[in-house]
């Protein structure tokens, strides 16, 4: 699971130096500056590729953004506007680093509130240094941290958001994920519920991609992406059952010690590995999960991922009710959250 996302505004930073005290300031001062060097010095798409020093590889990833823009406009209903029309390289990995923070017996990520955007499950950082700090912070105070990369930077069509060199580095497919997610956000978005926003999105985009590949008659590359979105959701049921487990865990009734409490988790954490390790296995893939398998998983890395996977199938049932009309999907959305 690699795509993890913050969403701020920028005039909530701007109004936030004005209420906040010297830490918070330094903090919302940061992020100003960051998202200003998001979104300055941008070149439009087009311009880009007429250009005869592009390289050749980067023509074709740009040409096929303007294809999945108008595809997104005209064949998914999304709000489209101007986003993602202008083009910014970034000298790094990533667009923002945001870091998530669980209890160390919870699975309930910690939320931080923001001034007009209201509560987030997460906090992002434009520099890697400051988000390791902040994590290093939370682990002292004894919070369970994951640090997470985000490729994508999206302001919910508050600005037309540019297409950062962030998100070429992976297949087309999700390229195309990406772009369908952040512009499902600009089309509608449910203040304060995280988990629906992530799910929602990362359902339509899905169906999108689907969709796109069906239309361009890419039958072999569709049914590799079905493949994978299989495989997604056989983690999710992993993941699912995984927060189920730590829940009774956590729930401790028979009152034991924090000592064997924290045992307990270590070792269910370790039968979590080996459960991934097993997926691995059955896909036939070397670099499967490789996040889970190798790097540390604790509450904070657990939650972080559920939010984006644990509701889409309510999701995508959603879909069916609408009969795979993207449109009607939005409206059938909507309509259930009395907007």
């Amino acid at each position: 699971i690699k795509i993890f996302i913050i969403k701020k505004l920028f005039i909530s930073l701007c109004y936030a130096l004005m209420l906040t005290g010297c830490s918070t300031a330094k903090y919302y001062s940061h992020a100003v500056v960051g998202h200003l060097q998001l979104t300055t010095g941008q070149t439009p798409i087009q311009k880009v590729i007429d250009n005869e020093r592009t390289e050749k590889e980067l023509k074709r990833q740009l040409e096929l953004v303007i294809e999945l823009r108008e595809f997104a406009q005209t064949k998914l209903n999304l709000n489209v506007g101007k986003a993602y029309s202008k083009y910014k390289h970034l000298d790094r990995p990533a667009a923002v680093w945001v870091v998530y923070a669980a209890p160390a017996f919870s699975t309930e990520l910690q939320s931080w509130k923001y001034p007009v955007v209201g509560e987030y499950q997460s906090k992002g950082f434009f520099k890697e240094s400051m988000a390791k700090d902040y994590s290093a912070k939370l682990k002292g105070e004894g919070f369970d941290v994951y640090l997470g990369e985000a490729t994508a930077y999206s302001t919910l069509g508050w600005f037309s958001d540019p297409l950062l060199s962030t998100f070429l580095d992976d297949s087309d497919e999700e390229l195309a994920e990406v772009l369908f997610h952040e512009l499902t956000h600009r089309t509608y978005y449910l203040q304060g519920d995280t988990m629906f926003n992530e799910s929602f999105a990362t359902a339509f985009a899905q169906k999108g991609v689907q969709l796109w590949l069906k239309e361009k008659g890419e039958l072999k590359r569709l049914k590799k992406y079905q493949d994978a979105l299989r495989r997604r959701d056989e983690f999710r049921v992993v993941l699912q059952e995984a927060k189920t487990q730590l829940g009774l865990i956590y729930k401790n009734t028979s009152n034991d010690p924090v000592d064997t409490l924290q045992k307990r988790k270590q070792e269910f954490f370790q039968s979590f590995k080996r459960t991934c390790l097993n997926l691995r296995k059955k896909w036939n893939s070397q670099d499967a999960l490789e996040g889970w398998i190798d790097e540390e998983v604790n509450n904070a890395k657990l939650a972080a991922s559920s939010i984006y996977l644990l509701k889409v199938p309510y999701f995508t049932e959603l879909w069916g009710q609408a009969d795979g009309d993207p449109k009607t999907y939005l409206e059938l959305i909507k309509k259930l959250q009395g907007r």
